[in-house]
């Protein structure tokens, strides 16, 4: 039995710092990456802890002083890219003297899923992405029921920009609000389009694997009202009754 546990507890060690060094290493790659798109390189502590496995990964910007905690129980990969990502986005903004607090939420997680799936890409997603508003939550997070259709939705969303622009252009985005302060100006000034307008044309596209979906919803009905309408046109009209059904309601009138 000891000698079950001891074997048990070793295996348990080994996927610890194997996840421990997969962060590590993740990291440092991300870190090789930002450093090259911003220009510049941030300090920031590690630290990663073992967790309960319902924890989430934080990035901490205490006036300057950058700290990511992750938990290797709910470890998955490119959440250290994702991490990096804001800090590096809070050192940019502190070089732009824009509060952080100032950048809708939204946009913040733009910058981080954009640069997360930045080689990767994001699954497919659910319908009900296309259709949830993840720009009304500017200053804070959505209920944790929600929170996986608002990352799923800001994730695809930046993937919708990245396939056709560069990651640098984010940032564009950002230089333009420090002038404008206001991000549809912004946007309008980097990608030709508003915020609105944008979400529109992602969720066109988004929406477009579904066309033969709803298509074929759209015609099933069409012949189902159309055969329900040549069913009762086969009866005829009796005027007779509903001269009848006439007299009725004035006698009783």
């Amino acid at each position: 039995m000891k000698a079950i546990i001891l074997v048990f507890v070793i295996i348990l060690s080994s996927d610890l710092v194997a996840t421990q060094a997969e962060i590590r290493s993740e990291i440092e790659e991300a870190n090789a990456e930002l450093s090259e798109i911003y220009g510049f390189s941030v300090r920031y502590s590690l630290t990663i802890l073992k967790g309960e496995g319902h924890e989430q990964p934080a990035a901490i910007d205490d006036n300057g002083i950058y700290q990511i905690f992750l938990y290797t129980s709910s470890y998955k990969p490119g959440v250290s890219r994702h991490e990096l990502a804001h800090v590096y986005f809070f050192e940019y903004l502190r070089s732009r003297d824009l509060n952080p607090d100032e950048i809708p939420l939204w946009y913040h997680e733009v910058i981080a899923e954009g640069f997360q799936n930045l080689h990767t890409g994001t699954n497919r997603l659910i319908l009900r992405i296309a259709f949830f508003d993840f720009t009304e939550f500017e200053k804070r997070y959505p209920v944790k029921e929600d929170q996986s259709i608002f990352y799923g939705a800001v994730a695809s969303f930046a993937d919708y920009i990245l396939e056709r622009h560069s990651y640098g252009r984010l940032l564009e985005v950002v230089d333009e609000f420090s002038i404008k302060r206001e991000m549809d100006a912004a946007f309008l000034n980097v990608f030709g389009s508003t915020v609105r307008s944008m979400i529109l044309k992602w969720r066109i596209v988004f929406l477009l694997p579904y066309s033969p979906f709803v298509v074929g919803v759209v015609l099933f009905l069409y012949l189902l009202i159309g055969r329900r309408d040549k069913y009762w046109r086969k009866f005829p009209l009796d005027l007779k009754s509903l001269e009848e059904d006439e007299e009725t309601r004035n006698r009783k009138i």
